[in-house]
């Protein structure tokens, strides 16, 4: 159960980067809820509930996003990112530890590095003329392909702060430019809108994600930080 967290980890991790690479440059928070269905290609149908719950569940979200870094509270920790220097660290509340990761170094590793290019390999973004409307907001529909499945992000120019989001995109966009791989991987610019519906499947869970509450306010310097008395774990140890 473990190992399919580890596979899963950091192309999850790298999407999530990446759907908000456009979004807000001033301080936003939201809260979204994820339907997840379905079980990981390689396990038998016949699992107990207990591990069946944890690929088939609702939970809600919390996202915080300022200039210079992005929050996300979720059911088994919290995942920050700073802009600046790539770096990702995933919080573990109950063990009181974390992880590290540098996004950049992933090209000094080998296994990092392979993930990296497959996924930028097979990632393609197409618009469609379809449009309706969700959570309030009308929407346009748009394909995405990765890791061998289909995709859908439903995006809308009526979510509150979306005159803010071009000049964050144009700030994620000289950071990709250090890193070609990066670059090739990013999203800003590919959609016009702000996410409020995303489909997708990965290893054979179908996760939908809806927006349901989103608020411009200002956003403390304290929720980026790792928590006193926490324990940084090795970054090659898995972050779950």
């Amino acid at each position: 159960m473990k190992e399919w967290k580890r596979i899963a980890y950091l192309p999850l991790a790298l999407l999530i980067f990446f759907t908000i690479s456009t979004a807000a440059y001033g301080d936003l928070y939201w809260e979204s809820e994820s339907v997840s269905e379905g079980l990981p290609a390689g396990l038998p149908g016949n699992l107990p509930k207990q591990m069946l719950d944890q690929f088939n569940k609702t939970e809600t979200t919390k996202h915080y996003l300022t200039s210079y870094a992005y929050r996300t509270d979720m059911s088994d920790g919290i995942m920050i990112m700073e802009y600046d220097t790539m770096t990702m660290y995933h919080i573990n509340i109950k063990d009181k530890t974390y992880t590290k990761v540098n996004m950049t170094s992933l090209m000094d590793d080998e296994r990092g590095k392979g993930m990296v290019e497959e996924l930028a390999k097979e990632m393609k973004v197409t618009p469609t003329n379809e449009t309706k409307k969700i959570a309030g907001y009308m929407c346009k529909k748009y394909n995405m392909t990765m890791m061998g499945g289909n995709n859908e992000f439903w995006i809308s120019k009526d979510v509150k702060g979306y005159k803010e989001y071009t000049a964050f995109g144009k700030k994620m966009e000289k950071i990709f430019e250090k890193n070609p791989m990066m670059k090739k991987m990013g999203m800003a610019g590919e959609w016009d809108g702000f996410p409020v519906q995303t489909v997708t499947n990965v290893m054979g869970i179908t996760t939908t994600t809806t927006l349901k509450t989103i608020e411009e306010k200002a956003l403390s310097k304290d929720l980026f930080e790792i928590p006193k008395g926490y324990k940084m774990l090795d970054r090659k140890a898995p972050p779950y």
